[in-house]
């Protein structure tokens, strides 16, 4: 049975847990969780990183701060309609505008020409851009026009650890990222999350969104209890927050996982490239790869009998396979809102993913010799 995931943690990381538990270490947030932060810091190449409890609330902080940048009292933010819902959930939740752009086929990101045009036309304050299945969703066009014009460029990188822009790692071009340390995700703490930032003065903002707003976790706790001398500044809040931490647990973990992560990264672009060189022409295969850091084998067929073709053959080769994420999002009931509305009022890429659209998982339990059997049925197919 080819999976979709497996778990990534060894028997050996399970171990050195149950060895690191029986001392009787701190479990709550502290020291470990701030060596990750670092860490995670330094192999990404950003400025500081901010370790929560999963890549949704990290979602939700770095955008709930990062709309507190907007001068507009209701910002508008620009998200693909091929994503997973909580790249939109948190903006539905804190009542932005919601404007869903179609994707490109061959970085199954948004449309770079019609987000350019949407930022031109002053629609959008902050472009929340997903970087799926590990392809590159950013071009320098997109960066550059958004710059220009003063929209807040945020990066979900849930799914694509690694992955690259020229000589940059995604997750460093905008204001911040969010990465997900899931389940069968390219390292994973179990549950867990990271926001990357360049911006030291958002970092500060996103680790007392991250506890209830307290004071005593910002950098400059002496100057807001200077500012409130009537309030005990152990327990001063000075912003909103809720409760977004993670536990040296989950940061131990991380601390095992991270120095074998671009192995890992190499063994899944080698199996994606392997998939690609072998697959039938009734699947795209002009998928932009420079850059990715692969997380799953896109089946995307050109037409319906494509599709049936596709589910017949992972059906009977036992590979478990799901719609593209999430599939077209407009189709979602939860999207069924006054505050979303569509850029150029269709999604035919979006829809044909939809339709024609599957997914394999691609990870550390993926042979080259299952991808061989793969390709080999798909051409016969």
């Amino acid at each position: 049975m080819w999976r979709l995931a497996e778990d990534t943690l060894s028997q050996d990381e399970i171990n050195a847990l149950a060895d690191w538990l029986r001392r009787g270490e701190r479990l709550t947030q502290g020291e470990l969780v701030r060596q990750f932060e670092q860490a995670w810091s330094t192999w990404l190449g950003c400025a500081d990183s901010v370790f929560v409890g999963s890549g949704t609330t990290a979602n939700f902080a770095l955008m709930a701060c990062a709309a507190e940048r907007v001068e507009r009292p209701t910002p508008r933010v620009g998200v693909s309609a091929v994503t997973w819902s909580t790249n939109v959930s948190p903006s539905l939740l804190m009542g932005h505008e919601v404007v869903v752009f179609d994707v490109d086929p061959q970085t199954l990101g948004m449309r770079a020409d019609a987000v350019c045009a949407a930022i031109e036309n002053d629609e959008i304050d902050i472009l929340f851009v997903t970087h799926l299945l590990g392809l590159n969703a950013l071009t320098p066009q997109v960066v550059e026009t958004a710059a220009k014009h003063g929209v807040i460029l945020l990066e979900d990188c849930c799914e694509s650890h690694g992955v690259r822009m020229g000589a940059a790692k995604g997750g460093t071009f905008g204001l911040g990222s969010t990465f997900s340390f899931y389940y069968g995700h390219h390292m994973s703490t179990i549950e867990g999350g990271v926001i990357s930032t360049n911006d030291l003065a958002f970092a500060d903002r996103l680790r007392l969104m991250r506890a209830h707003g307290l004071a005593r976790e910002s950098k400059h706790f002496d100057d807001y209890a200077a500012q409130s001398p009537h309030v005990d500044p152990r327990f001063l809040f000075v912003a909103t927050g809720l409760n977004f931490r993670s536990t040296e647990l989950n940061a131990f973990l991380g601390l095992g996982q991270l120095p074998k992560l671009d192995g890992r990264i190499e063994q899944r672009n080698a199996n994606m490239h392997a998939f690609l060189a072998g697959a039938p022409d009734w699947l795209r295969r002009d998928y932009a790869t420079d850059g990715m850091s692969s997380f799953a084998f896109p089946l995307i067929a050109h037409d319906a009998d494509g599709a049936r073709r596709a589910r017949e053959v992972t059906d009977r080769l036992e590979i478990e396979s799901r719609p593209v994420v999430a599939g077209n999002l407009m189709s979602h009931p939860f999207m069924r809102s006054p505050a979303v509305r569509i850029a150029g009022d269709a999604l035919p890429a979006a829809e044909a993913i939809d339709a024609f659209g599957l997914y394999l998982g691609n990870g550390h339990h993926v042979s080259s010799a299952q991808v061989d059997e793969l390709t080999s049925a798909l051409r016969t197919a």
